[in-house]
């Protein structure tokens, strides 16, 4: 294992030193790949200004038993470098030999178990806050984030609301009907989340990663807004059907609550929780749902399905929980990756098609739910930094 190790530092070194070769480039660049920790560690070895780092790690360890070896080729390296005056030849002989020694504890660290990780180095990995950005008409962009309470006015004389939760439209203009609708675009990022109310009294809660596209007052005879990622509904009544469009799915409504979820890549769902919408695709089928129905299509397919579910499922998210009940370890992480400030790896494939149930507090910190999901010996996870590792349990 330590001749592993040394012969990775030994490529990193000729590639800080320009002496690679294509072949070893190739083996190193899927030696970084393999792994997070294992990138993280190439950058930050490969700032210069660390060399004083390195120095510091070869003291430390120069006491250990078992480093002989080691502390007698360092000695050496340190030598040779002073003689080089710190040339860029200087990696060739000392680096292989202090990297070494840092990859080996840094597969070390590696493998102690989360809680272990959390008691001796905090992983800040924080849920998601208030924030989005707000597009005018005329193409202004304001930054929602910790906004202060203020109004601002649309060219048709609609007023705008704003504070640091919410959005409010208010049609103050009395004759809209030869008015043409204007447009506002309302972007939330990766750890947002939004809410507003529309002209009509519409209340829409935005999730993560999602935008919507919607008038400012409605004109026609339909209230027609756009989706993009996922957003719960709560329609006001009124003969006017209120209509959103998705990727490949049209909801008719005229008064009700329901919750869509049309990330792409992922299932596009329409799930009711009372009223009545009607679903159409665009290859012209479609359905209508009752309560606790969800109308769904498969990413690629045309095949409109409908299925009986429990509808907190899909809507606990509005009230500050992310529930989840048998369902792909993938798909439970990439729902929370969406809101929690974190990269995620899997060590294989058959790692994301383990099955989980679970109920997140989506203000919380993530720590305590890694956890419970290592409690249940399915599988072992490693934090570094903001990075996540799920492996397979072995007892």
């Amino acid at each position: 294992m330590i001749n592993h190790y040394l012969h990775i530092a030994g490529l990193i070194a000729r590639y800080l030193s320009g002496e690679i070769t294509p072949d070893e480039h190739l083996e190193l660049k899927n030696w970084r790949e393999s792994a997070p920790e294992h990138e993280a560690l190439f950058k930050r070895v490969s700032d210069t200004r660390n060399l004083a780092d390195y120095m510091e790690e070869v003291r430390k360890f120069d006491k250990q038993d078992g480093w002989t070896m080691l502390s007698r080729r360092m000695k050496a390296a340190r030598r040779r470098a002073i003689l080089l005056r710190w040339s860029r030849y200087a990696a060739i002989f000392l680096l292989p030999v202090v990297l070494t020694i840092w990859i080996y504890s840094n597969q070390k660290t590696a493998q102690q178990s989360v809680a272990q990780q959390v008691r001796e180095q905090p992983a800040k990995i924080l849920p998601g806050e208030r924030k989005a950005i707000l597009t005018l008409a005329d193409g202004e962009i304001v930054d929602l984030k910790g906004a202060d309470d203020k109004v601002m006015e649309e060219k048709d004389g609609t007023a705008i609301n704003i504070d640091s939760m919410a959005l409010n439209y208010q049609s103050l203009a009395k004759d809209k009907k030869s008015m043409e609708e204007i447009f506002n675009k309302v972007e939330i990022p990766r750890g947002g989340e939004y809410s507003l109310q529309l002209s009509d009294g519409t209340r829409i809660y935005l999730n993560s990663m999602s935008s919507l596209r919607f008038p400012v007052c409605f004109v026609g005879e339909r209230r027609v807004v756009e989706l993009e990622g996922e957003a719960y509904f709560n329609v006001v009544k009124s003969s006017k059907p209120f209509i959103v469009k998705v990727n490949q799915m049209e909801i008719e409504v005229l008064g009700t609550d329901f919750n869509i979820s049309a990330y792409q890549g992922e299932d596009c769902q329409a799930t009711l929780v009372n009223g009545s919408v009607k679903v159409h695709t665009a290859t012209g089928s479609s359905c209508i749902l009752q309560p606790s129905e969800q109308a769904y299509l498969k990413p690629g397919s045309e095949d409109l399905r409908v299925r009986k579910v429990d509808t907190s499922l899909y809507t606990s998210w509005v009230e500050g929980k992310i529930h989840f009940k048998d369902e792909r370890l993938e798909d439970i992480i990439n729902s929370l990756s969406r809101w929690y400030d974190m990269n995620v790896f899997y060590s294989e494939p058959s790692v994301k098609n383990i099955r989980f149930g679970c109920n997140v507090n989506r203000y919380k910190e993530i720590t305590p739910f890694l956890e419970l999901l290592e409690k249940t010996e399915k599988v072992s996870i490693s934090i570094q930094g903001k990075n996540i590792t799920f492996k397979h349990h072995h007892h």
